[in-house]
């Protein structure tokens, strides 16, 4: 599919890798790791055509394409634009397959005519790989499979149809991704997508990823996500790449049980140097030893070499620890009956919630439904619109900002931005915390607008390690730090007494720092027992019930039922959808009934176009392919109207019930 030949770059002056050569496969799944800064966007961007390299050579297969989801929003997405015409703006390849799978099937009927079987295989062989991307990137059903894919990660049927520009930054990227997993590409590259998805988005990206026929390079801290992706890890590290078989885990005891020997054999030379230094030191003025002592001493040369081979990726080798909280009361903060928003306007209503020492919270819920409005209620940055908050006497609250990165001065150099929240802070004490995260000599005098978006993550955790606190919030603070260093952040946190609250999509950092959840959702906000797989396990079980949750009832009530007039109308309007539960019921039985029968003639034409015998009959073949995509078009449209009435359905009988 594509290869790429002994390729380099450098970028100002420092060399990111060097005779990188590398084959992707169709259908591959690999995941592209190594420590912040190491070039892995560049050599995305390589392959996605974007950037060129220093030297070496780039081998596309013909007609590949290639689709490269960023980062950050680069591509221009008019802000008039609908969600939907967005995402399918990038969808026209997937027309250019349908050209490309008509001219196949003429040359299969060309050369069955002439009775050439071998071209006919080969043809035949083609025309199903390019089938079966075509049918799963929507063939003729484009605009509903773009409604599931912007469904998936998380837009609404009414926010499909609003404008581009009502959207911020995150949810640009949404749409982006959209584009991206409508383009019909043969080849996705993913850099850090995971990065603006909740929780739900981000299982529907897995499974769509692992069921997509397209081969896929994702570069992702998000070991979960890893896991459950990818087949093989490419490593980029020291500016070697290496391709391994197995998932994120396998590779990261493979990477463990290498280090550990690199470091026993690193202590045996030691050893070794140690002892040949002494006996030329002792020996080498001599002259009856003069001969051994010059033998000692090219060995001696040889075992440094040796040592100075050895390569350690210094990225595994973090280790720090979190200041300890000062003395404090065992109650830190309440907040009763409190409601927080902006305006005069509540984002959250009725919070009761009491954090005692040694907490372990993590803050859930969609992107939007005010988690970080939470947080910024409980340090104090906004003042209870009801309610109360008190907090115990000499409180120390330190906070990691989801946006503190993008706030820095960036003209203020890394010691000045570390020494502004540190006031006593000795100017060694200062540099000491910069230098555990990895900011040393060579970074303290760079302004903050050098820095890249990791070592900007770093000086702000640095400048955390200066504030002791009771209480410590973090709100996404592991979107720029790579594997090893999320690690280390999570043993240095494990090991802390102090009250967490921790708002992030990193489901593994999740499960290891915190015991409990506060859930946001519907305008409340509820506490529970267990982490994020409970809170999934829960709503799995509830959706399943088919009944809403208590944040969602308790948040919809309070909209819906707050004057007389509003229940009469609701009452009325009650009467009226139960009437329409029984035609609804009997069109949901009739389209499952539909979709039934469709899957299964699919399954049945599937398996004669896998039968060899098939490919040889190229008339058979040509009618096989041809009712494959009426009957493939059939079910997209049944199973949108299936989803729709459904829909439907459920909200009728929901609103029923109460």
């Amino acid at each position: 599919m594509l290869s790429l030949a002994a390729i380099s770059r450098s970028v100002g002056g420092r060399t990111l890798f060097e005779d990188v050569s590398w084959t992707i496969h169709p259908g591959d799944r690999i995941g592209l790791v190594g420590p912040n800064g190491c070039g892995k966007t560049t050599l995305l961007r390589i392959i996605a055509g974007v950037d060129e390299p220093d030297r070496g050579r780039i081998r596309r297969r013909r007609g590949l394409h290639v689709a490269y989801l960023p980062q950050e929003v680069e591509a221009e997405l008019h802000p008039r634009t609908s969600v939907l015409e967005a995402a399918l703006s990038g969808a026209d390849h997937v027309r250019e397959l349908g050209r490309e799978i008509e001219a196949l099937a003429e040359r299969m009927a060309e050369l069955d005519a002439r009775g050439d079987a071998a071209a006919l295989a080969e043809v035949a062989a083609t025309y199903g790989e390019r089938r079966s991307l075509f049918e799963w990137f929507g063939g003729d059903g484009l605009e509903a499979r773009a409604r599931v894919v912007l469904g998936g990660l998380g837009f609404s049927r009414e926010a499909c149809d609003a404008p581009v520009g009502t959207l911020s930054g995150g949810w640009r990227m949404r749409v982006l991704m959209a584009r991206m997993l409508l383009s019909g590409a043969d080849l996705l590259l993913l850099d850090e997508p995971t990065n603006h998805l909740d929780l739900d988005a981000l299982a529907w990206l897995e499974a769509h990823l692992g069921a997509s026929p397209a081969a896929v390079v994702v570069v992702s801290h998000d070991r979960i996500f890893l896991d459950r992706v990818v087949e093989r890890i490419a490593d980029l590290v020291a500016g070697r790449l290496r391709v391994t078989r197995g998932d994120y885990s396998a590779w990261v005891r493979r990477r463990r049980a290498e280090r550990e020997q690199l470091e026993a054999r690193d202590r045996q030379l030691a050893a070794e140097e140690d002892r040949l230094r002494r006996f030329v030191e002792r020996f080498g003025a001599k002259a009856t030893k003069a001969s051994q002592a010059s033998d000692r001493k090219r060995r001696l040369e040889e075992v440094r070499g040796q040592r100075r081979a050895l390569v350690f990726d210094p990225a595994w080798s973090w280790s720090f620890s979190w200041p300890p909280p000062p003395p404090g009361p065992d109650l830190l903060l309440s907040l009763e009956k409190a409601a927080f928003g902006f305006d005069g306007r509540p984002v959250l209503e009725g919070v009761d919630l009491h954090l005692r020492r040694g907490d372990r919270l993590a803050v859930l819920g969609a992107n939007g439904a005010g988690k970080t409005t939470l947080l910024r209620g409980l340090a104090g940055d906004l003042f209870p619109l009801a309610g109360r908050r008190e907090v115990a006497r000499g409180l120390l609250v330190a906070r990691f900002h989801q946006h503190q990165l993008e706030a820095m001065d960036p003209a203020a150099s890394v010691f000045e931005q570390a020494g502004r929240t540190a006031p006593g802070r000795t100017p060694e004490q200062v540099r000491r915390a910069l230098g555990t995260l990895g900011l040393g000599e060579e970074h303290i005098s760079r302004p903050v607008s050098s820095l890249s978006g990791g070592e900007r993550a770093r000086l702000a955790l640095a400048r955390l390690l200066l504030e002791p606190c009771h209480l410590l919030m973090l709100d996404e603070p592991t979107n720029h730090l790579d594997l090893p260093l999320r690690e280390a952040l999570e043993q240095a946190l494990e090991a802390w007494p102090g009250t967490l609250i921790v708002v992030s999509h990193d489901r593994v950092f999740l499960e290891r720092l915190t015991r409990e959840s506060l859930v946001v959702e519907g305008g409340r906000v509820e506490r529970l027992e267990g982490g994020w797989r409970q809170w999934l396990a829960r709503r799995s079980a509830v959706a399943a019930a088919g009944v809403e949750s208590p944040g969602a009832r308790v948040g919809r009530a309070s909209a819906h039922h707050r004057s007389r007039a509003g229940r009469r109308a609701r009452a009325e309007a009650l009467q009226a959808r139960r009437r329409r539960l029984r035609p609804l019921q009997e069109e949901v039985a009739r389209l499952e009934d539909e979709v039934h029968a469709a899957e299964q003639r699919l399954a049945e034409i599937d398996a004669g176009l896998a039968d060899p015998a098939v490919h040889a009959d190229g008339p058979r073949l040509g009618l096989l392919a041809a009712e494959r995509g009426e009957v493939a078009r059939r079910l997209e449209v049944l199973t949108a109207a299936w989803a729709e009435k459904a829909e439907q359905l459920e909200a009728a009988e929901n609103e029923a019930a109460d």
